[in-house]
């Protein structure tokens, strides 16, 4: 059995389980905090360009992670559209939305997880 870790660590300084979560496909990142902000903010603006200049990336690198969520998903997760007379726009589809309250959901998990351990590692 293993010695709890508060007789090993100093009792004088606070120690903290940290972490990221992500999904990945096939080995590759698929979804986490990066594709979920891009998400929000497309739906917010209405533009994957806008989106992008608020998050500080280029509207290549955005357009990287829109195909790489299109691709792996069962349905395209942004739908785009051209011209006109307002011009274009983007808007995030229904299966986003839901897969971004699924992602939120785990955080809450794992946020709940990191928090238990933590307070274990400093008993």
């Amino acid at each position: 059995m293993a010695k709890p870790t508060g007789k090993i660590l100093s009792k004088n300084k606070s120690f903290v389980v940290n972490g990221s979560l992500w999904i990945e496909c096939n080995g590759e990142r698929f979804f986490g905090p990066g594709p979920v902000e891009l998400l929000e903010r497309i739906e917010k603006t209405g533009s994957i360009n806008q989106a992008a200049r608020q998050m500080q990336m280029s509207y290549k690198k955005a357009w990287e992670i829109i195909n790489t969520l299109n691709n792996y998903a069962g349905h395209p997760f942004v739908v785009t559209q051209t011209g006109g007379i307002s011009g274009g726009g983007s808007t995030i589809t229904d299966e986003a939305k839901t897969m971004i309250g699924r992602y939120r959901q785990l955080r809450e998990k794992f946020e709940a997880f990191l928090e238990k351990e933590t307070q274990k590692l400093n008993e």
